[in-house]
């Protein structure tokens, strides 16, 4: 699988059309920065600059379908989390152990220790 940000903005919006994401009050994918990077450090990352919601998915570690939703996922949550002021001192912290189970509650087929 070739990822392209036409892709990941696609994945985005299908994920935000299936519950939790559903109500959740995410901002269209218009509005978030979508880059395909190239890192051997990270699957993706979420960042807030300024004022913009970037998400970014590294080729080298996403290659198949449910890995990108998995991983889009993940970085949703980060960004729910600062849209909603829920960021603390551990981004993998209560908050967002919270929320990652209630993602793989709906989407079973995540595997929740990678998450």
């Amino acid at each position: 699988m070739i990822l392209t940000v036409e892709m990941l903005a696609s994945a985005y919006d299908y994920m935000c059309a299936h519950p939790p994401f559903l109500k959740m009050n995410m901002p269209h994918s218009e509005d978030v920065r979508f880059t395909v990077i190239n890192k051997s450090d990270r699957f993706a990352h979420y960042q807030l600059v300024d004022g913009v919601h970037n998400i970014a998915v590294s080729r080298r570690f996403v290659g198949r379908h449910i890995m990108l939703l998995s991983t889009l996922s993940h970085e949703m949550v980060h960004l729910y989390m600062q849209q909603n002021c829920i960021v603390g001192r551990d981004a993998h912290g209560k908050g967002f152990q919270k929320l990652a189970d209630r993602i793989c509650k709906h989407h079973p087929e995540f595997d929740r220790l990678n998450f």
